[in-house]
């Protein structure tokens, strides 16, 4: 029997939501996502809550974060060390992107130490992101994933995967 996969999403995948589902059916893949994460298979690093907190509209947060929030307990539960983090930079250092200076920790590197974490457990980590494209001096969380050995896909493989969509 193959092992349960577990989950890893990015702050862009739990942004995605907004355009790459319909309105009508964003309440049911928020709770089947939701049913994810009480059982232990759709997890996020505490940074990507707090990218999606800095781009939320305090008076009127939008959906995706206040999944994120409401799911927060559960899906942090596994927060990376600061040692694994370094362990991760030092394999992909430009995974953080150099131009951003505003001295708020990036969810990147949380993300793959997570994944890495799990996957050092013998657990099937994969990571969920929407980020594939990379820079001169910025490679995306995908090509990250790939040269640590970590699967990664994009929100729709994901919801299609666990027959969410």
């Amino acid at each position: 029997m193959a092992a349960e996969v577990i989950w890893v999403i990015d702050t862009s995948s739990v942004i995605a939501i907004r355009r790459s589902i319909e309105n009508s059916n964003r309440a049911q893949v928020f709770a089947r996502m939701t049913a994810l994460v009480q059982v232990g298979r759709l997890v996020f690093a505490r940074q990507v809550l707090e990218e999606l907190e800095r781009a939320a509209d305090p008076k009127s947060p939008d959906a995706q974060y206040k999944w994120a929030k409401e799911n927060k307990g559960k899906a942090c539960e596994l927060a990376p060390t600061l040692d694994e983090v370094k362990d991760i930079l030092r394999v992909v250092p430009t995974v953080l992107d150099p131009d951003k200076d505003t001295g708020v920790e990036e969810a990147d590197p949380y993300v793959l130490a997570l994944a890495a974490r799990l996957r050092s457990e013998q657990r099937e980590a994969r990571v969920v992101t929407e980020e594939s494209k990379d820079y001169p001096r910025k490679m995306s969380l995908s090509t990250a994933s790939g040269l640590l050995g970590i699967p990664s896909v994009p929100l729709l493989a994901f919801l299609r995967f666990e027959q969410i969509l």
